[in-house]
């Protein structure tokens, strides 16, 4: 898609927000030619990081076929889980990480059920979107909370993205590019199993909608841990493990056990650029290794993987997000 010579953006006022990130911020929600993409079915008055949230989370379980179940905390993943039993699904994804969940938006892409619903009993949410709820499953939603917003969703258009930088605006395409395991390269150890390749598949999913420097484990389709914002992949890395082995770091011990990690996958979102990290996984028990590739180091990288007997993917597709 090329970016044309010259933008024109006519945009009409939808409604006003209470406030915008913070209570001294105004913030509206404005309209181009298009439609909203949502309708709000229950709850209280959408705010902006509600929306802005709900937005993230909604594309996150778009890149999924299987049935999935997200719950998004500041636009990151705490947990996500593919499972055909949405129950179990919603489970999987709370353990992840069930103090970062309190107060998250929990996001499907299919309906949730009503056992799904009755898993979520105690547990406070501020928002739930999928892309449709039935009369009994709404209902149920109703007298569950008379403040959780329940929001509809529509698959998004691919629509140019725009941040505001200096006096002017950054406008991009939006990351999507077709992607498949057959274009991958294993540059060392053994070509992965079905498993394995499920798994990295879907870290590789989950990785593109963590902010950078981005780390995932993952086994068996569900996010044991993610490391996100970090000035240095290396730490990173360490937050996704530690998360992963609920364990917190004491002063500067960031010491890594194979507890509840060994036979499970790492995603990054960009190269690594050291071996430091691949020391780590190993540490872990990592068993396989995604990434895009494209480091000046990189022979030192697929070395350290050698050397541990983890296998290596590099995809040639790198997803920052800022």
């Amino acid at each position: 898609m090329q970016l044309s010579k010259d933008l024109k953006i006519n945009l009409k006022k939808l409604k006003d927000l209470r406030y915008g990130e913070n209570p001294h911020q105004r913030s509206a929600f404005y309209l181009g030619d298009g439609k909203p993409g949502f309708e709000q079915l229950w709850g209280i008055e959408l705010s902006h990081n509600n929306i802005g949230d709900a937005n993230q989370a909604w594309k996150l379980v778009l890149e999924f076929t299987r049935p999935t179940v997200a719950i998004i905390k500041h636009a990151n993943p705490s947990g996500i889980t593919s499972d055909e039993d949405l129950t179990r699904a919603f489970n999987t994804a709370f353990a992840a990480d069930p103090v970062s969940a309190f107060g998250g938006i929990v996001a499907l892409n299919c309906e949730p059920t009503l056992d799904m619903i009755e898993a979520m009993k105690g547990k406070f949410f501020e928002l739930m979107v999928a892309p449709k709820f039935s009369e009994p499953i709404l209902e149920r939603l109703k007298k569950r909370s008379a403040k959780m917003r329940v929001v509809k969703a529509d698959k998004p258009a691919k629509l140019l993205e725009f941040t505001r930088a200096f006096g002017g605006y950054l406008v991009q395409t939006a990351d999507e590019i077709d992607e498949s395991p057959k274009t991958w390269k294993v540059v060392c150890g053994k070509s992965p199993d079905k498993k394995t390749e499920a798994d990295l598949e879907f870290a590789w999913k989950v990785v593109k909608h963590v902010k950078s420097n981005a780390i995932v484990l993952a086994r068996g389709e569900n996010m044991l841990g993610m490391g996100t914002g970090q000035p240095n992949r290396v730490n990173s890395t360490m937050l996704a493990l530690h998360q992963a082995q609920g364990r917190k770091p004491e002063g500067r011990n960031w010491s890594v056990t194979k507890d509840k990690t060994a036979g499970a996958v790492m995603a990054s979102d960009a190269f690594f650029p050291f071996p430091d990290n691949v020391e780590l996984a190993a540490k872990a028990g990592i068993s396989a290794i995604i990434q895009p590739g494209g480091s000046i180091n990189d022979e030192a990288v697929i070395a350290a993987s050698k050397k541990h007997g983890i296998t290596m993917v590099f995809t040639g597709v790198r997803h920052f997000k800022h």
